[in-house]
């Protein structure tokens, strides 16, 4: 399976709109799937986005901090994918 990192380079998306997209999802994650859409990933390709997430959560966290996320945004994905555990 690809990593994370690949998959989202093969996407062809601008940094900036991935930013955006993080930012969305931390405010308001119904708001970030209409970014998503608007970013115009295939839903197949989606899928594999969040199957990987699932099937390996640290992977998102190691992810953040390469791309130089501050420590409030990486515990903020942590407790948004420990909260996901627990349901």
């Amino acid at each position: 399976m690809q990593d994370l990192l690949s998959m989202i380079q093969n996407l062809n998306v601008a940094p900036e709109k991935l930013q955006e997209l993080v930012k969305a999802a931390q405010e308001n994650p119904f708001s970030a799937m209409a970014k998503v859409q608007e970013l115009g990933i295939p839903p197949e390709v989606l899928q594999q986005l969040v199957m990987t997430v699932m099937s390996n959560p640290s992977a998102l966290i190691d992810l953040a901090k390469q791309f130089g996320a501050d420590d409030s945004v990486v515990k903020s994905v942590q407790d948004g994918l420990d909260k996901l555990k627990g349901q």
